[in-house]
Protein backbone atom coordinates (compact mmCIF):
# COMPACT_ATOMS: atom_id res chain seq x y z
CA UNK A 1 0.00 0.00 0.00
CA UNK A 2 1.62 3.71 -0.99
CA UNK A 3 0.66 6.40 0.55
CA UNK A 4 1.18 10.15 -0.69
CA UNK A 5 0.87 13.40 1.15
CA UNK A 6 -0.31 15.62 -0.58
CA UNK A 7 -2.98 18.38 0.97
CA UNK A 8 -4.27 18.53 4.17
CA UNK A 9 -7.44 19.22 5.67
CA UNK A 10 -9.29 23.13 5.51
CA UNK A 11 -11.76 24.34 7.60
CA UNK A 12 -14.05 27.05 7.21
CA UNK A 13 -13.28 30.17 9.70
CA UNK A 14 -16.06 31.90 11.86
CA UNK A 15 -17.03 35.60 10.05
CA UNK A 16 -15.79 38.46 12.34
CA UNK A 17 -15.89 41.81 12.46
CA UNK A 18 -12.23 41.94 12.30
CA UNK A 19 -10.55 41.01 9.27
CA UNK A 20 -7.17 40.98 9.95
CA UNK A 21 -8.34 38.35 13.12
CA UNK A 22 -9.90 36.32 10.50
CA UNK A 23 -6.71 36.43 8.65
CA UNK A 24 -4.42 35.04 11.20
CA UNK A 25 -6.70 32.64 12.12
CA UNK A 26 -6.85 31.10 8.70
CA UNK A 27 -2.96 31.20 8.54
CA UNK A 28 -2.92 29.06 12.00
CA UNK A 29 -5.08 26.54 10.88
CA UNK A 30 -4.19 26.16 7.46
CA UNK A 31 -0.52 25.50 8.52
CA UNK A 32 -1.39 23.26 11.44
CA UNK A 33 -3.33 21.30 9.06
CA UNK A 34 -0.65 20.82 6.18
CA UNK A 35 2.04 20.17 8.56
CA UNK A 36 -0.21 17.46 10.54
CA UNK A 37 -2.72 16.11 7.58
CA UNK A 38 -5.67 13.58 8.46
CA UNK A 39 -3.90 10.83 6.34
CA UNK A 40 -6.19 8.45 4.69
CA UNK A 41 -4.45 4.64 3.88
CA UNK A 42 -6.02 2.35 1.98
CA UNK A 43 -6.32 -1.98 2.83
CA UNK A 44 -7.76 -5.07 1.60
CA UNK A 45 -10.93 -6.17 2.67
CA UNK A 46 -11.94 -8.92 0.23
CA UNK A 47 -11.31 -9.12 -3.68
CA UNK A 48 -12.18 -6.25 -5.28
CA UNK A 49 -13.05 -4.61 -2.16
CA UNK A 50 -11.01 -1.81 -0.45
CA UNK A 51 -11.50 -0.83 3.10
CA UNK A 52 -10.57 2.76 3.68
CA UNK A 53 -9.47 4.55 6.83
CA UNK A 54 -9.18 8.44 7.88
CA UNK A 55 -8.63 10.40 11.30
CA UNK A 56 -11.66 12.85 10.98
CA UNK A 57 -11.19 16.51 11.11
CA UNK A 58 -13.30 18.93 12.68
CA UNK A 59 -16.20 21.27 11.46
CA UNK A 60 -13.76 24.48 11.81
CA UNK A 61 -10.63 23.42 10.81
CA UNK A 62 -9.98 20.66 13.71
CA UNK A 63 -12.94 21.87 16.00
CA UNK A 64 -16.41 20.62 16.02
CA UNK A 65 -17.78 17.89 14.07
CA UNK A 66 -18.27 17.78 10.20
CA UNK A 67 -21.41 17.20 8.51
CA UNK A 68 -20.66 15.53 5.38
CA UNK A 69 -17.41 13.70 3.60
CA UNK A 70 -16.95 13.07 -0.47
CA UNK A 71 -14.82 10.04 -1.28
CA UNK A 72 -13.87 9.68 -4.79
CA UNK A 73 -11.57 7.23 -7.38
CA UNK A 74 -9.97 6.37 -10.23
CA UNK A 75 -7.76 4.03 -11.94
CA UNK A 76 -5.14 7.19 -13.03
CA UNK A 77 -3.23 9.17 -11.11
CA UNK A 78 -3.52 13.03 -10.57
CA UNK A 79 -1.62 14.75 -13.58
CA UNK A 80 0.97 16.96 -12.71
CA UNK A 81 -1.07 19.37 -9.84
CA UNK A 82 -3.91 19.36 -11.44
CA UNK A 83 -5.87 17.53 -8.63
CA UNK A 84 -9.23 19.63 -9.48
CA UNK A 85 -9.08 17.76 -12.89
CA UNK A 86 -8.77 14.94 -11.59
CA UNK A 87 -11.29 15.20 -8.71
CA UNK A 88 -13.96 16.43 -11.34
CA UNK A 89 -13.26 13.36 -13.14
CA UNK A 90 -13.31 10.77 -10.51
CA UNK A 91 -15.87 8.25 -9.18
CA UNK A 92 -18.28 9.48 -6.15
CA UNK A 93 -18.22 6.70 -3.38
CA UNK A 94 -21.86 6.84 -2.35
CA UNK A 95 -23.44 5.26 1.25
CA UNK A 96 -20.58 7.60 2.73
CA UNK A 97 -20.42 7.67 6.68
CA UNK A 98 -21.35 10.83 8.63
CA UNK A 99 -18.10 12.28 10.17
CA UNK A 100 -17.55 11.95 13.97
CA UNK A 101 -15.80 14.01 16.00
CA UNK A 102 -12.01 15.22 15.33
CA UNK A 103 -9.78 12.80 15.94
CA UNK A 104 -12.16 10.05 15.45
CA UNK A 105 -11.54 7.08 13.24
CA UNK A 106 -13.90 7.14 10.02
CA UNK A 107 -13.88 4.09 7.87
CA UNK A 108 -15.64 2.96 4.68
CA UNK A 109 -15.57 -0.21 2.02
CA UNK A 110 -15.80 1.06 -1.40
CA UNK A 111 -17.08 -2.00 -2.91
CA UNK A 112 -16.94 -3.69 -6.64
CA UNK A 113 -13.89 -2.40 -7.65
CA UNK A 114 -12.37 -4.39 -10.73
CA UNK A 115 -9.67 -7.57 -9.56
CA UNK A 116 -6.13 -6.62 -9.99
CA UNK A 117 -6.46 -2.72 -10.60
CA UNK A 118 -4.46 -0.02 -9.02
CA UNK A 119 -7.22 2.95 -7.54
CA UNK A 120 -6.67 6.43 -6.42
CA UNK A 121 -8.49 7.67 -3.85
CA UNK A 122 -9.13 11.33 -2.56
CA UNK A 123 -11.73 12.54 0.62
CA UNK A 124 -12.90 15.86 1.28
CA UNK A 125 -15.28 17.16 4.21
CA UNK A 126 -17.95 19.88 4.36
CA UNK A 127 -19.63 21.31 6.99
CA UNK A 128 -23.27 22.37 7.21
CA UNK A 129 -22.57 25.44 5.38
CA UNK A 130 -21.37 23.49 2.93
CA UNK A 131 -17.77 24.84 3.59
CA UNK A 132 -15.24 22.60 1.68
CA UNK A 133 -12.17 21.13 2.96
CA UNK A 134 -8.85 21.31 0.49
CA UNK A 135 -8.32 17.63 -0.77
CA UNK A 136 -6.68 14.85 1.23
CA UNK A 137 -3.78 12.93 0.26
CA UNK A 138 -4.17 10.39 -2.05
CA UNK A 139 -4.11 6.49 -0.91
CA UNK A 140 -3.22 4.28 -3.90
CA UNK A 141 -4.52 0.91 -3.80
CA UNK A 142 -4.20 -2.38 -6.31
CA UNK A 143 -7.42 -5.13 -5.27
CA UNK A 144 -6.26 -8.01 -4.89
CA UNK A 145 -8.41 -11.02 -6.79
CA UNK A 146 -8.26 -12.64 -10.07
CA UNK A 147 -9.63 -10.80 -13.20
CA UNK A 148 -10.70 -14.74 -14.27
CA UNK A 149 -14.71 -14.16 -14.30
CA UNK A 150 -15.32 -17.06 -17.04
CA UNK A 151 -16.76 -20.25 -14.93
CA UNK A 152 -16.48 -23.77 -16.53
CA UNK A 153 -19.24 -25.19 -18.37
CA UNK A 154 -22.43 -26.06 -16.99
CA UNK A 155 -21.95 -30.30 -17.65
CA UNK A 156 -24.71 -31.78 -19.98
CA UNK A 157 -23.87 -35.64 -19.65
CA UNK A 158 -24.52 -36.94 -16.69
CA UNK A 159 -25.57 -40.79 -16.80
CA UNK A 160 -26.43 -42.79 -14.27
CA UNK A 161 -24.34 -46.09 -14.94
CA UNK A 162 -25.07 -48.23 -12.22
CA UNK A 163 -26.40 -48.98 -8.85
CA UNK A 164 -26.72 -51.45 -5.87
CA UNK A 165 -28.66 -51.30 -2.76
CA UNK A 166 -26.80 -48.14 -0.63
CA UNK A 167 -25.02 -46.41 -4.18
CA UNK A 168 -25.26 -45.02 -7.69
CA UNK A 169 -22.75 -44.36 -9.79
CA UNK A 170 -22.77 -41.64 -12.51
CA UNK A 171 -20.36 -40.53 -15.54
CA UNK A 172 -20.11 -37.45 -17.39
CA UNK A 173 -17.70 -35.11 -19.25
CA UNK A 174 -15.26 -33.11 -17.44
CA UNK A 175 -15.59 -29.13 -18.22
CA UNK A 176 -12.52 -26.89 -18.46
CA UNK A 177 -11.62 -23.89 -16.09
CA UNK A 178 -12.86 -21.58 -18.77
CA UNK A 179 -16.20 -22.83 -20.42
CA UNK A 180 -14.76 -25.77 -22.40
CA UNK A 181 -10.89 -24.67 -21.94
CA UNK A 182 -8.37 -26.12 -19.64
CA UNK A 183 -9.22 -28.56 -16.42
CA UNK A 184 -11.47 -27.01 -13.59
CA UNK A 185 -10.65 -26.96 -10.04
CA UNK A 186 -13.39 -28.80 -8.30
CA UNK A 187 -16.38 -30.83 -8.14
CA UNK A 188 -19.67 -30.48 -6.54
CA UNK A 189 -22.00 -33.56 -6.21
CA UNK A 190 -25.30 -33.14 -4.71
CA UNK A 191 -28.39 -35.59 -4.44
CA UNK A 192 -31.55 -35.56 -3.30
CA UNK A 193 -34.85 -37.52 -3.17
CA UNK A 194 -36.32 -34.86 -4.86
CA UNK A 195 -35.83 -33.10 -8.52
CA UNK A 196 -32.62 -30.71 -8.13
CA UNK A 197 -33.16 -27.31 -9.64
CA UNK A 198 -31.03 -24.31 -9.10
CA UNK A 199 -33.54 -23.26 -6.31
CA UNK A 200 -33.26 -26.13 -4.32
CA UNK A 201 -29.54 -26.80 -4.63
CA UNK A 202 -28.15 -25.29 -1.07
CA UNK A 203 -30.71 -27.97 -0.09
CA UNK A 204 -29.68 -31.17 -1.51
CA UNK A 205 -27.13 -33.72 -0.17
CA UNK A 206 -23.87 -33.54 -0.40
CA UNK A 207 -21.39 -35.92 -1.76
CA UNK A 208 -18.08 -36.55 -0.08
CA UNK A 209 -14.65 -37.63 -2.23
CA UNK A 210 -15.10 -36.29 -5.65
CA UNK A 211 -12.65 -36.90 -8.06
CA UNK A 212 -10.78 -34.15 -9.17
CA UNK A 213 -11.84 -32.52 -12.25
CA UNK A 214 -9.89 -33.65 -15.52
CA UNK A 215 -8.71 -32.21 -18.75
CA UNK A 216 -11.86 -30.71 -20.56
CA UNK A 217 -13.69 -33.84 -22.27
CA UNK A 218 -11.83 -36.55 -20.79
CA UNK A 219 -14.48 -38.94 -19.13
CA UNK A 220 -15.16 -39.00 -15.71
CA UNK A 221 -17.19 -41.11 -12.87
CA UNK A 222 -18.30 -41.46 -9.61
CA UNK A 223 -20.17 -43.27 -6.90
CA UNK A 224 -22.02 -41.72 -4.66
CA UNK A 225 -22.60 -43.70 -2.01
CA UNK A 226 -24.67 -43.82 1.74
CA UNK A 227 -27.80 -44.04 -0.07
CA UNK A 228 -30.90 -46.05 1.22
CA UNK A 229 -32.24 -49.09 -0.88
CA UNK A 230 -34.76 -48.90 -2.77
CA UNK A 231 -35.33 -45.14 -3.20
CA UNK A 232 -35.08 -42.66 -6.20
CA UNK A 233 -32.48 -40.36 -6.54
CA UNK A 234 -32.14 -36.99 -8.04
CA UNK A 235 -27.97 -36.50 -8.92
CA UNK A 236 -26.46 -32.88 -9.79
CA UNK A 237 -23.11 -31.54 -9.96
CA UNK A 238 -21.52 -28.56 -10.32
CA UNK A 239 -17.84 -27.19 -11.27
CA UNK A 240 -15.34 -24.61 -9.50
CA UNK A 241 -12.12 -22.97 -11.33
CA UNK A 242 -9.20 -21.74 -9.29
CA UNK A 243 -10.59 -18.28 -9.20
CA UNK A 244 -14.05 -19.19 -7.65
CA UNK A 245 -16.33 -19.35 -10.72
CA UNK A 246 -18.90 -21.75 -10.49
CA UNK A 247 -20.60 -23.26 -13.78
CA UNK A 248 -24.03 -23.74 -14.14
CA UNK A 249 -26.49 -26.72 -12.83
CA UNK A 250 -25.62 -30.18 -15.16
CA UNK A 251 -28.59 -31.98 -16.17
CA UNK A 252 -30.17 -33.89 -13.58
CA UNK A 253 -30.53 -37.77 -14.10
CA UNK A 254 -32.36 -39.89 -11.36
CA UNK A 255 -31.94 -43.39 -10.76
CA UNK A 256 -32.21 -45.67 -8.15
CA UNK A 257 -30.99 -48.19 -5.37
CA UNK A 258 -31.74 -51.54 -5.71
CA UNK A 259 -34.35 -53.07 -3.19
CA UNK A 260 -31.99 -55.86 -1.66
CA UNK A 261 -34.14 -55.47 2.37
CA UNK A 262 -36.09 -58.98 2.71
CA UNK A 263 -38.96 -58.91 4.15
CA UNK A 264 -38.51 -59.80 8.39
CA UNK A 265 -39.04 -62.96 9.60
CA UNK A 266 -42.27 -64.32 11.22
CA UNK A 267 -41.62 -64.05 14.75
CA UNK A 268 -45.44 -65.18 16.22
CA UNK A 269 -46.50 -68.18 14.32
CA UNK A 270 -49.61 -69.85 16.79
CA UNK A 271 -52.77 -71.85 15.80
CA UNK A 272 -56.16 -70.44 15.94
CA UNK A 273 -57.83 -71.18 18.96
CA UNK A 274 -61.13 -71.20 17.36
CA UNK A 275 -60.34 -73.43 14.19
CA UNK A 276 -60.06 -76.30 17.15
CA UNK A 277 -57.54 -79.40 17.23
CA UNK A 278 -58.25 -82.55 16.03
CA UNK A 279 -58.69 -85.85 17.92
CA UNK A 280 -55.73 -88.23 16.43
CA UNK A 281 -57.98 -91.26 17.45
CA UNK A 282 -60.73 -90.19 15.77
CA UNK A 283 -58.56 -89.21 12.32
CA UNK A 284 -57.72 -92.99 12.91
CA UNK A 285 -61.25 -94.76 12.92
CA UNK A 286 -62.17 -92.64 9.82
CA UNK A 287 -58.87 -94.04 8.22
CA UNK A 288 -59.67 -98.06 8.98
CA UNK A 289 -63.18 -97.53 8.23
CA UNK A 290 -62.30 -96.27 5.10
CA UNK A 291 -59.77 -98.75 4.26
CA UNK A 292 -62.62 -101.18 4.88
CA UNK A 293 -64.55 -99.83 2.72
CA UNK A 294 -62.74 -100.35 -0.58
Amino acid sequence: MLIVPRFGFAFRARPTVFASTHRVLATVLVAAALLAPGASRAQTSADSTVTLTWTAPGDDGNSGTATYYDLRYRTVSIAGTDTASWWGAATRVTGMPAPHAPGSADSVQVRGLTPLTTYYFIIRTADEVPNWSGYSNLAVHMTTGSSDVTPPAAITDVTVTGSTGTTISIRWTAPGDDGTTGTATSYDVRYSASAITSANWGSASQASGEPVPAAAGTQQSFTVTGLAPGRTYSIAIRATDNAGNVSGLSNVPSGNTLDTVAPAPVRDLSLDPDSGIPDPLVLRAEYEVASDGR
